[in-house]
């Protein structure tokens, strides 16, 4: 809580943990708040089964890969920045 008005970006990151072929993390979803001096918000952003979705060369598309994954969110890219939270796709 600062002593100006301002604004979040708040980011979500899909890290694999199972799936070599995957990006390091990739940005899944963003919003953007304003948020009032003094104040605290709560964010909520939804992801799809596409967020977990990666190329599949034996079926020459996306396709949603089972495994574990960590959602990584925070205010930057920055590994320092995020939080880590761990889940299974099954």
């Amino acid at each position: 809580m600062g002593g100006r008005d301002g604004a979040e970006v708040v980011q979500v990151y899909v890290k694999s943990l199972t799936n070599p072929d995957a990006p390091i993390k990739a940005l899944k979803a963003f919003k953007r708040v304003e948020i009032k001096q003094g104040e605290k918000c709560k964010v909520t952003l939804t992801l799809t089964p596409d967020a977990f979705s990666y190329y599949n060369d034996k079926k020459d598309d996306l396709d949603v890969f089972t495994g574990d994954y960590q959602l990584l969110y925070g205010s930057s890219s920055r590994d320092e920045d995020l939080q880590a939270l761990p889940i299974r796709v099954i």
